[in-house]
């Protein structure tokens, strides 16, 4: 058996490919790396794969095209050491014998952790006393109050891999858990412990909003001015998923009021252009999207793929595998 590594970029393969990963792929099959540096297309992969049996991608490793899938007579699994596979193949890739694979299990972990970190900031408004501590104002404890986290009610919008790590994650702070989910039945619902409700009704009823579904057509601008006007006086909106979800001159226009704040990891534009509006608000928290930049996590999606090749050739359940269902509601990149 042998298999094509496809990712060129230097700082990629140092975190991915420890001695223990390198050792491991090493006893499943021969394995062959793209050069490093050079630019990997599409027309170099058609010209090389019909001599490999597995690929493994990430971050940068090029599409699939028609044409690399005419060529690849011997291909039979691609696994992808990231998340969204949409960068690598398109729907044709599922009429052929070719079992595709992601990371996202892994990478779903870390925005999770990344999510519940900008709840607690979020709800804790660090950005907002941190600013005043450093303007020499202190804590009045006759007066000031946060909103927290305990035993508040948090909806959660779209219900994947990301957002069931974060129902766990939350379980301790007992919250009341909404759901707005296209995807989760009745019978998920009360296995998980929430409240399947309306999207405008989980904006009504929530203290804390967390987006967590995927950007596309159908859900790019879903969240707009009659969604955020319904959020209450002094509630919170986290977004890790996609910043194309929310209309953002709606939601500029409510920041600007002071009536919620924001905890963002995600915008329109990326990256976030220094004199961008969001950047001066007070009441509001931006990273520059992290979320899956857990180190231990991000250095095991390739590891992932590897156990998942192992899986493929001794027959075994893939826990990565992407379906053509999945993969339509998967987000672009």
């Amino acid at each position: 058996m042998k298999t094509l590594v496809t990712i060129a970029d230097e700082g990629l393969r140092k975190l991915f490919w420890s001695d223990t990963t390198m050792k491991k792929l090493a006893g499943i099959t021969d394995v062959d790396f793209v050069p490093l540096h050079e630019r990997f297309a599409s027309e170099l992969l058609a010209n090389r794969i019909h001599e490999y049996d597995a690929c493994i991608t990430s971050w940068g490793s090029p599409m699939f095209t028609s044409e690399v899938l005419s060529r690849a007579q011997r291909l039979k699994f691609i696994g992808h050491g990231a998340g969204s596979v949409m960068a690598i193949v398109n729907e044709d890739v599922f009429e052929t014998p070719i079992t595709v694979t992601s990371a996202n299990k892994v990478l779903a972990l870390s925005t999770a952790e990344c999510a519940l970190s900008l709840i607690l900031a979020g709800a804790w408004d660090h950005v907002g006393t941190n600013s005043r501590l450093k303007q020499g104002q202190w804590s009045q404890n006759n007066r000031d109050t946060i909103l927290g986290v305990t035993r508040r009610v948090i909806g959660l919008v779209g219900f994947g891999e990301i957002s069931k790590h974060v129902i766990r994650m939350l379980k301790p702070f007992q919250p009341t858990l909404l759901l707005h989910s296209s995807y989760c039945t009745e019978e998920e619902a009360a296995e998980w412990g929430v409240e399947l409700c309306e999207l405008n009704e989980l904006f009504e009823r929530s203290d804390i909003v967390s987006l967590h579904n995927t950007w596309t057509p159908r859900t790019q601008g879903m969240i707009g001015e009659g969604q955020l006007k319904r959020m209450r006086n002094g509630s919170l909106l986290v977004n890790t998923a996609r910043g194309p979800i929310i209309q953002e001159q709606a939601l500029l226009e409510v920041l600007r009021t002071g009536r919620i704040s924001a905890a963002l990891d995600v915008y329109d534009q990326e990256p976030l252009p220094a004199n961008h509006e969001l950047l001066s608000l007070p009441n509001v928290l931006c990273l520059p999207h992290i979320g899956g930049f857990h180190g231990l996590l991000k250095r095991e999606l390739c590891d992932f793929i590897v156990d998942e090749l192992y899986r493929y050739v001794n027959g075994q359940e893939l826990l990565g595998r992407v379906t053509l269902g999945h993969y339509r509601r998967l987000t672009p990149r």
